[in-house]
């Protein structure tokens, strides 16, 4: 039979804690793509190229 070990609750501890820096530098990094699309859409809706095509289709 194995054994069942009980995990060491500081490494759990410092674990979560490494997970949550990483989460909140992904949602960091994800605000500011979207915040890059956005600007992105603005310029394309804008160009006198999409104005031409939107208006041709």
């Amino acid at each position: 039979m194995t054994q069942k070990h009980q995990p060491d609750l500081q490494k759990v501890q410092q674990t979560s804690v490494k997970i949550q820096e990483v989460c909140q530098r992904a949602d960091a990094g994800i605000s500011i793509l979207d915040d890059l699309i956005s600007q992105l859409e603005s310029q394309i809706n804008t160009s006198p190229l999409y104005r031409y095509r939107s208006k041709k289709s």
